[in-house]
């Protein structure tokens, strides 16, 4: 079975895009830890909406993480695939 030019590109472009994701996972971790810190040891001032916020921005970070660990088998694969043609 062969793939079509248009799922090539597509399994090209994501496999580019795997440290993308992975920098992302990082920042937002970052982020929301920065955030807990600020707001619950030096404001001490951390309401629900702003525990949320957090909470929201750390599952961000797990779906890019999620996506990184997609694109580095799918960069596997694009390799697999370029050993095979040769």
């Amino acid at each position: 079975m062969e793939l079509s030019d248009k799922e090539k590109s597509l399994l090209d472009r994501i496999a580019r895009q795997k440290n993308l994701y992975l920098a992302f996972s990082i920042i937002s971790v970052f982020i929301a830890v920065v955030l807990l810190v600020y707001y619950g040891f030096v404001i001490k001032n951390i309401n629900s909406m702003k525990f949320v916020l957090i909470i929201l921005i750390l599952l961000a970070g797990r779906a890019h993480l999620r996506q990184y660990r997609s694109a580095v088998i799918l960069h596997k694969l694009k390799r697999w695939l370029e050993r095979k043609d040769i």
